[in-house]
Order: C-alpha cells, then sequence, then structure tokens
C-alpha cells in the first residue's frame, strides 16, 4: 500500500514538472525566439515620455499610422485616441493578444488593427505614417524596404536607432536619454 502511494506522488510530482516546464516554453518561446532570428528584436516598452515626444511630431499628420515591432500597442492606441487609424506589426503572439485586449478595454478597437506579422513581408505602401522601433542590427536593411514601399510624402520616425544615413537624412534629432527619436519629413 506505501509502494503504491509512493508511486502516485511521483506520478503526480512528474506531471507537475512536465507541465512547468511545457508552460514555461510556450510563455517564454515568444520572448526568446527573436534571438534566433537573423535581426534579434527585444521587447523594450516604450517610455511615456518616447510616446509624448513621438505625438508631438505627427501632429497634422495624416492616417493611417503603422508602429514596426508594436510591442504592447501603446503607440498604436495613443494614436487611435488622437483619431488616426493605426495599425501595429508585431512578432510576438503574446503581445499582439496583450495589444488587442489592451485597445479593447481603452475603447480603441474600432480604429486600432494589431498584426502578428513578420514586418519584412509585411507591405508598408498604404501608409502615411511611420513609427518604428527597431533593432541596431536591422536599420540598413529596413531602411531600403521603407524607401523602396512608402511614397514620398510619408513621415517616418524612428525611435532608439537612426535608419542608414546613406539612405535618409534626419529632419530632426530629438535627445531623450537612452530613447533618442530621428523624425524623416517628406520634403
Amino acid at each position: 500500500m506505501g509502494d503504491d502511494i509512493s508511486k502516485r506522488k511521483k506520478f503526480w510530482i512528474g506531471l507537475g514538472f512536465v507541465g512547468a516546464v511545457t508552460g514555461s516554453v510556450l510563455l517564454a518561446g515568444p520572448f526568446l525566439t527573436p534571438t534566433l532570428r537573423r535581426h534579434c528584436l527585444p521587447y523594450l516598452p516604450a517610455t511615456d515620455n518616447t510616446v509624448r515626444l513621438i505625438f508631438n511630431e505627427i501632429k497634422g499628420c495624416k492616417s493611417p499610422l503603422v508602429d514596426l515591432g508594436s510591442g504592447d500597442g501603446r503607440v498604436v492606441i495613443e494614436a487611435a485616441k488622437r483619431g488616426f487609424t493605426a495599425h501595429g506589426v508585431e512578432l510576438n503572439i503574446w503581445l499582439v493578444m496583450y495589444s488587442r485586449i489592451s485597445s479593447m478595454l481603452r475603447g480603441t478597437s474600432s480604429r486600432t488593427t494589431f498584426y502578428r506579422r513578420d514586418l519584412w513581408k509585411y507591405d508598408l505602401s498604404a501608409y502615411k505614417t511611420l513609427v518604428i522601433f527597431g533593432g541596431e542590427s536591422m536599420m540598413e536593411d529596413l531602411s531600403m524596404k521603407i524607401k523602396k514601399e512608402v511614397s514620398p510624402d510619408t513621415l517616418v520616425i524612428s525611435c532608439r536607432f537612426p535608419l542608414d544615413r546613406a539612405i535618409w537624412t534626419p529632419t530632426k534629432v530629438i535627445e531623450d536619454g537612452p530613447n533618442p527619436l530621428w523624425v524623416y519629413r517628406p520634403k
């Protein structure tokens, strides 16, 4: 009888361990797999000040707006609050789901759409305002993609890292501690 209880106890402990490991992999996987890609993009949320600075620059700009690397959706949701039709492009499924729920709770879901997409395969030609949260290693390739796909009257704001200076010349650089912004205005 004691042997039987010991076997059942080991079974449940083993099952609990397997469940914990599986759950951890499912939750952490979307945050860890970007390190396996050519361009590693960790999730770093935009600060409130960065969001404020972005919207100081896009006053008077046109919809639609796209946030590449939209993370938790705070830029897209703020854009919707300010009357933009706004889209977020993010690879991490958990962040996309969080963004969608957050948008619903804030009453902006009719003006926001969050896509779980690879930004390299996402067409940017429909947008008049681009906000980018990218990694340093991807900016040269992204600069070429944007140049090919957007119209000359598109406003581009790059957060944390500039676009390739051989392709793009910023009209303004806003220092914000570790979160500078480069503004590229249409000519």
